[in-house]
């Protein structure tokens, strides 16, 4: 009899029957089953039936996200931002993803089978090898950068890290992560770009946080301030403060940073060795992304020499460099306070102008240096001669001003300018040891009875000391009314003359210079004249003064140099026979012109022949200038012009200098022939002038020849030409041809 276990139960006989009947057998009743044990085995094959069909959605479901997980596994590994790599041993690309073909700008195709070291360039080669050598000798992963070659474009740099692994033979590979890192590499250049100008930059900085307490400094600061960055980190800026500045200069400062984020100032702070100086500063606030402030960043700059720069440009704005004694602009401030002050309290005020007598002398004997040190002595002078209400001026060249106010008496003014004038007339010693005398010529104008303002003043007292220098120099004048009519009438008649000049008013006479012994015209002296519109003709005794005076000397000399070659060229071109034409040089134009340059360019201009062109100088003009008139005449000389001594025998009169200049003509002043034959001495003096000038081989010619007496006196002693009106006045250049014409005729008539 069999256990009950092994009989099998009526489920596990309907599933075998099932199964037969599956297989196409029929099922062979096992046994007898009641309904109840037919139904509760059906019961069981479709419990049973249910967990197999669970079983199967199971698997397909996890076969399912096994394919989703590989598909998202490959999209991750193609489209990952980096590269991947499989090297093999000898560094063959074995798989590589979409990203490292993007990399190196190929085809993930064309990647297959290639040497990565195609991919590197040649001189990061090494890296590469050198690190894959440690990693498959260490198995330690490897990260180092090199740059890689990319197709068809710009080189980049790249990171790479590198571990090792085996296939699924057991064959050791390198996977390789490669990174371009070109964003890095530039954030690290400017970094080091921004922590090179940080530490390197002239200007200090100083970064704080938000409550003000330094975390940071540059070099400069350190330079600037003499504090090292140990002894401020952790402190508060105020650690600088100066005391300079109240707390409300602070509180507007942080008020403006809190509203703007930024400040811009001077500022005065203290170094650490206790200086105050001035700063620079700029403040700016650093916020977050909330907005919130984060630093402050303190940029400052040292100023002291730009304020010292300042403070001296201020001074030579308003005083002069040479002398440090206040200049026109700073005078003219002062006189309008003191003038003021003058009027409101009824005092008297006065302006003393005062001008250096030979101080030209000084310049051209000992050079300009040596009149420097001079103006500076003379500047020194003054200032300890006066009181602290006075100012003294320095106006330019060798012009001096001074104020003298709270005056009591005007005659305090004349008792000043007596002891300036005494105190100059001393002599000069410079630093070189020589000895220099000079003099001053002082104009003086008072307030309130000369003028109301500082230019009305100093108006007056050019005048007067204009006056005081015409009367002989080492003077004092005080202003008057009948001055400033002939200051007046001055100034009108250089504004006519600067007309006349632009508009072609002046014009040249000429006047015969005739042979003794032929009686014939040999030459002429040409004399400039100003014809004017309103007056007719103006002699030159009044405007040939005012044109030294002013200077205009030098461009009307010019001028007449130019007009008198001209004509003299027409002449010749016109067939008249050759003359010397005779043209006076001023003083003036040998002081302040290349002479020498200025003929030069004339007589080339013209193509007038140089031996017929006559320059007349005076004594004091030659011997104001000394061994330099010796080197001018040379050079004229050596032009070929004729050089004349006008006016012989007024002057100097050495036979010294006779004989050192190149001269050809000697010309008698006027003043020794006007008394002849009535006085002795005269005549004396004319036959001593005469014998020493044919002595030294010199023609000698006498001007302003009026009668016969005089004619025949200066032939009788041999005299070589002469000019005057015994002959003829100077002549417009019309009717000297016609004269010089009508003289040819007779010529002819003789022959």
């Amino acid at each position: 009899m069999k256990n009950k276990t092994d009989s099998p139960t009526p489920a596990t006989e309907l599933r075998r029957q099932a199964e037969g009947i599956a297989r196409g057998k029929a099922a062979q009743p096992t046994a007898n089953l009641s309904p109840e044990q037919v139904q509760r085995a059906f019961h069981e094959l479709r419990v049973h039936q249910i967990e197999l069909e669970m079983q199967n959605d199971e698997l397909r479901r996890v076969q399912t996200d096994l394919e989703t997980s590989r598909a998202r596994y490959f999209d991750l590994y193609d489209l990952a931002p980096v590269g991947y790599l499989s090297l093999g041993e000898q560094g063959m690309i074995q798989e590589a993803n979409i990203a490292a073909a993007t990399l190196l700008g190929v085809s993930r195709r064309t990647l297959i089978m290639q040497p990565f070291s195609r991919f590197i360039l040649p001189e990061d080669q090494d890296i590469f090898y050198r690190h894959r050598k440690l990693l498959f000798a260490t198995a330690t992963p490897q990260v180092f950068d090199l740059r890689l070659d990319k197709n068809d474009a710009a080189p980049f740099p790249a990171q790479l890290m590198m571990a090792v692994t085996s296939d699924t033979d057991g064959i050791p590979m390198c996977l390789t992560v490669v990174s371009d890192i070109t964003e890095r590499k530039n954030n690290e250049e400017r970094l080091s770009q921004a922590a090179a100008v940080f530490e390197n930059t002239r200007e200090g900085v100083m970064i704080t946080d938000a409550g003000q307490t330094v975390l940071r400094v540059n070099r400069a600061f350190t330079a600037i301030t003499g504090y090292t960055e140990t002894e401020v980190l952790g402190k508060k800026p105020s650690l600088l403060s100066s005391g300079h500045h109240d707390p409300g200069f602070y509180a507007d400062l942080w008020a403006v940073v809190d509203a703007t984020g930024h400040w811009q100032g001077e500022i005065w702070n203290r170094r650490k060795d206790g200086e105050i100086y001035p700063q620079l500063l700029s403040i700016s606030a650093v916020r977050d992304a909330t907005g919130l402030v984060t630093d402050y960043v303190s940029v400052f700059t040292d100023i002291t020499q730009i304020k010292a720069s300042e403070d001296r440009l201020d001074f030579l704005a308003h005083h002069d460099a040479l002398t440090g004694l206040p200049n026109r602009l700073l005078l003219f401030y002062r006189l309008e306070h003191d003038i003021s002050v003058a009027r409101r309290e009824g005092m008297k005020l006065a302006l003393l102008l005062l001008d250096l007598d030979r101080f030209k002398d000084v310049n051209d004997g000992h050079g300009h240096l040596a009149g420097d040190e001079l103006l500076q002595q003379v500047a020194e002078r003054l200032s300890v001669r006066l009181r602290d209400a006075d100012t003294v001026s320095r106006l330019g060249g060798d012009e001096f001003a001074l104020i003298l106010a709270d005056l009591t008496h005007c005659q305090d003014a004349a008792k000043v300018a007596g002891e300036i004038i005494d105190a100059f007339n001393e002599p000069w010693r410079l630093h070189n040891g020589a000895e220099v005398s000079i003099g001053a010529s002082i104009g003086i104008s008072l307030f309130p009875e000369n003028g109301q303002n500082p230019e009305e003043l100093l108006q007056q007292a050019d005048v007067a000391m204009y006056q005081a220098k015409n009367e002989g120099r080492g003077k004092f004048k005080y202003f008057s009314e009948d001055m400033t009519q002939a200051a007046r009438a001055r100034i009108g008649l250089e504004t006519r003359l600067r007309r006349a000049m632009a508009s072609d008013k002046l014009c040249v006479h000429y006047q015969p210079q005739i042979d003794m012994a032929s009686g014939r015209m040999v030459g002429a002296e040409a004399l400039v004249r100003w014809q004017d519109p309103d007056e007719g003709l103006i002699p030159p005794g009044r405007f040939i003064p005012l044109a030294e005076q002013t200077g205009l000397i030098v461009a009307i000399g010019k001028w007449v140099l130019r007009e008198v070659c001209r004509q003299g060229r027409q002449w010749l071109d016109a067939g008249l026979p050759p003359l010397n034409l005779a043209v006076n040089l001023s003083p003036h134009q040998l002081r302040h012109s290349d002479m020498g340059a200025t003929l030069a360019q004339i007589l080339d201009e013209t193509g007038f022949p140089p031996e017929r062109l006559e320059l007349e100088l005076t004594e004091s003009a030659l011997m104001e200038r000394g061994l330099e008139s010796a080197r001018i005449l040379d050079e004229l000389r050596a032009l070929g012009v004729r050089l004349a001594l006008d006016d012989f025998g007024t002057g100097y009169s050495s036979l010294a200098y006779l004989k050192r200049f190149p001269l050809d003509v000697l010309k008698i002043d006027k003043s020794f022939i006007d008394d002849i034959p009535f006085h002795q001495d005269d005549m004396d003096i004319a036959s001593a002038i005469i014998a020493m000038g044919h002595i030294l081989r010199l023609k000698v010619t006498a001007e302003g020849v009026e009668t016969v007496e005089q004619f025949e006196f200066l032939k009788a002693q041999g005299f070589d030409s002469y000019q005057g009106y015994f002959n003829s006045h100077p002549m417009p250049a019309e009717a000297f041809a016609a004269l010089l014409l009508k003289q040819i005729e007779k010529i002819i008539l003789k022959v």
